[in-house]
């Protein structure tokens, strides 16, 4: 072994068969050091007959990128985003180390500063499940697992929304300068939809004939291709929103892609708000910042998400079946399904209580 330090790292020089080797280890850690130049003699004496060298990434970036680079091809576009979005966190932090530097106090202090930042245990959770796979790729995991521990998220499973919130809710979303806002809203609170199974829906979903939506990529495959009975305010809502759209085709997205900006006299005072920009290929980023606003006008606080917790609940409490829950709501856990079975349990128990006849 032979190594010495240069500018406060420490760099490796050895022979194998003639060839010399002199390179950095990128850490100014001796042992780290050792057993990177150990790693790398290894692999030229086990390619000794072609004297060729297998290339391994040993910085982060390096690794990440590489393992992107891997995947990329069999995963899809939604979940290859999710994790090119936690590198971007993670890049920030341990960019500038080795993967076999990463330790489980590193993640702690990552965890810790993240929620400094007002993360959510949720989001960091998902961000070092990202840093997780790396490692296993580079089966570095193993040796941290036992003391790396992953942040307490929040359980609730969704709540229903109250009738005045509910109505407070659709008139402000009503008078959102987003106009596609009111409408989705509606038909989130009238099939149960999740948020992705309508943003990146097409019109050829939607059939007008037999008032029905077959849902196309789902979030589980018990979700996918399953078909939702479309009631008349759901109706009611396509059929607006299509009239804003009158040549679509079957293959363009309900709610596509637009920039939206105040457009005409007096538009700005209005709320008058125009498209630019309009790609009918591509589907509508969020309606994140809307969404806020409306939330924030009506003095509501939920998810778009709760949406589907609210017609599963107005749902349950019609005495629908669990099969029939399953069928329109696709997968739920058994979690979500005994809370339905409370729920109809109590809507039971209030509707008996309410006729009782004493003497």
């Amino acid at each position: 072994m032979s190594l010495y330090k240069r500018g406060g790292v420490w760099w490796m020089e050895f022979v194998v068969r003639g060839v010399r080797v002199r390179e950095s280890t990128y850490t100014s850690n001796k042992e780290l050091a050792i057993q990177a130049e150990r790693k790398r003699r290894r692999r030229m004496e086990a390619s000794v007959h072609g004297m060729r060298e297998v290339s391994r990434p040993t910085k982060f970036s390096a690794g990440a990128a590489k393992w992107i680079e891997e995947n990329e091809a069999r995963w899809s576009k939604s979940y290859l985003a999710i994790h090119r979005f936690n590198l971007k966190h993670l890049g920030s932090a341990f960019q500038p180390k080795l993967l076999g530097e990463i330790s489980a106090r590193d993640i702690a202090i990552y965890q810790a500063k993240r929620q400094k930042k007002g993360a959510s245990n949720r989001t960091i959770n998902m961000e070092i499940s990202t840093l997780r796979l790396i490692l296993k790729r580079y089966k570095l995991w193993r040796a941290i697992e036992e003391d790396v521990h992953m942040l307490p998220e929040d359980e609730e499973i969704g709540r229903a929304l109250g009738p005045e919130e509910a109505t407070r809710l659709l008139e402000a979303c009503s008078q959102s300068n987003q106009p596609s806002l009111y409408p989705a809203v509606v038909i989130y609170c009238n099939t149960g939809l999740r948020s992705a199974e309508l943003r990146c829906a097409l019109w050829k979903q939607v059939d007008f004939a037999q008032a029905e939506f077959q849902v196309g990529k789902a979030k589980t495959k018990g979700g996918q291709g399953r078909v939702i009975p479309l009631n008349a305010s759901a109706m009611a809502a396509f059929f607006a929103w299509k009239a804003r759209w009158p040549d679509a085709k079957p293959n363009d997205y309900i709610f596509p892609s637009e920039k939206l900006v105040f457009k005409g006299k007096g538009a700005a005072t209005a709320g008058v708000m125009a498209p630019i920009e309009l790609d009918l290929s591509k589907p509508l980023g969020s309606w994140k910042t809307a969404w806020r606003t409306a939330k924030s006008r009506a003095k509501v606080e939920c998810r778009l998400h709760d949406l589907r917790h609210h017609f599963l609940t107005a749902l349950s409490e019609t005495q629908t079946s669990d099969s029939t829950i399953l069928a329109i709501a696709g997968h739920l856990s058994r979690a979500m399904l005994e809370r339905y079975s409370h729920v109809r349990a109590k809507a039971k128990r209030d509707a008996v209580t309410a006729i009782e006849i004493r003497h």
